[in-house]
């Protein structure tokens, strides 16, 4: 190993903050073994990582029979356990007080429960609301929805919704004069050919943003036009990105769009090549350095270079890139103002991720036994 990782000993007293940002960081590094976030449970730093959808075998078996718990309760709150984790949970907490919240929780997990409401739909004014069913009653609901301005936060209407597998209402519905209502046809997981060609080209961009989201039918046009302009959003994770439909070929041909957002995806072409990265490592819009700078495919020196970046969107992934040098990345580690995103950095040795927790943990202390 580099001589550069021997300042990690286990003599070194980070700061508390330094303390904190490295258990926190390593608990984000996709570099870590599970060895190295069990570890993690007994330094009394964040258990948040616990919520990835990338954890390693093991992690989640560990934690639900940790004696703290901040560490199986998190376990328990991540929603990610598998019935025979929360049997040995329920096993573990059996004479706790809390045991009977958990078990009500796993039931609710695990158990079989209704499917929650559809994702931008509103629900039904009541149990007993019914859609409407001829033509004639869809055309005089329809008649009394509200026109709403193009920056009115929408849902979809839940009678419209109820409709979505219905392609004539659809039909029907798509050409609507009331925006709302278009809205709300564009929220339908599947919608006939034609549908989709007249919604995908609705001169509303909500309409095609909620067509992108929600419709495993939208086109690979409209899911770049979005894509060009919309960053995601927490209901609808990773779209239009990782939309079906989204392209995957031929994506060199965007190198020199002059849309930004649309420019980077060249950087995901299997064809793009170690020119294109360092390219757009001196690209002028931030979106696209950022891009470039977390790609492992940069040189040592853009790295370094993007790493010193001025817009936070560059230097974040570029202090967590893998082609920093080691000298550099340690400087980070113990910069209180780095050492997170140091420590999320994969390229970091196992072993001195172990003297970082060992380093870390006796400044934060254990977590407390439940």
């Amino acid at each position: 190993m580099s001589d550069v990782w021997a300042t990690l000993s286990e003599d070194l007293a980070p700061s508390e903050r330094v303390a904190q940002e490295w258990l926190a960081g390593l608990g984000q590094n996709r570099g870590a073994p599970a060895e190295v976030l069990v570890g993690l449970f007994d330094a009394g730093g964040d258990t948040s990582f616990l919520y990835r959808a990338d954890i390693p075998a093991g992690v989640l078996d560990a934690a639900v029979v940790h004696p703290s718990k901040f560490v199986w309760g998190r376990a328990a709150e991540s929603g990610r356990l598998s019935r025979a984790q929360w049997d040995r949970l329920l096993a573990h907490t059996a004479g706790l007080r809390v045991h009977e919240g958990l078990v009500d929780m796993a039931e609710e997990q695990v158990g079989g429960r209704p499917a929650a409401p559809r994702i931008g739909v509103d629900r039904p004014p009541s149990p007993d609301s019914r859609p409407p069913v001829t033509p004639a009653e869809i055309a005089a609901l329809a008649d009394t929805v509200p026109y709403i301005a193009a920056d009115h936060r929408s849902y979809a209407l839940w009678w419209v919704a109820a409709l979505h597998d219905d392609p004539a209402a659809m039909r029907q519905l798509a050409s609507s004069a009331k925006l709302l209502v278009r809205r709300s046809v564009a929220r339908a997981v599947r919608l006939p050919p034609d549908v989709v060609d007249l919604l995908a080209h609705d001169e509303d961009r909500v309409v095609r943003l909620f067509l992108t989201e929600s419709c495993d039918d939208a086109p690979a046009d409209v899911l770049v036009d979005v894509w060009a302009w919309w960053s995601g959003s927490f209901s609808f994770p990773g779209r239009p990105r990782n939309h079906p439909n989204f392209p995957r070929d031929n994506l060199l041909r965007f190198a020199d769009d002059p849309r930004p957002r649309v420019r980077l995806l060249a950087l995901d072409d299997p064809a793009s090549g170690d020119d294109l990265v360092e390219r757009f490592g001196r690209d002028p819009d931030s979106e696209v350095r950022g891009r470039a700078a977390e790609d492992p495919r940069l040189s040592p020196d853009s790295a370094v270079r993007l790493a010193r970046d001025t817009a936070e969107e560059v230097y974040r992934p570029a202090r967590r890139n893998p082609a920093l040098p080691p000298a550099y990345l340690m400087s980070l580690l113990l910069d209180e103002r780095s050492a997170r995103d140091a420590a999320r950095n994969p390229a970091l040795p196992v072993s001195v991720m172990h003297r970082m927790i060992a380093s870390a943990g006796k400044e934060k202390g254990p977590h407390a036994p439940a």
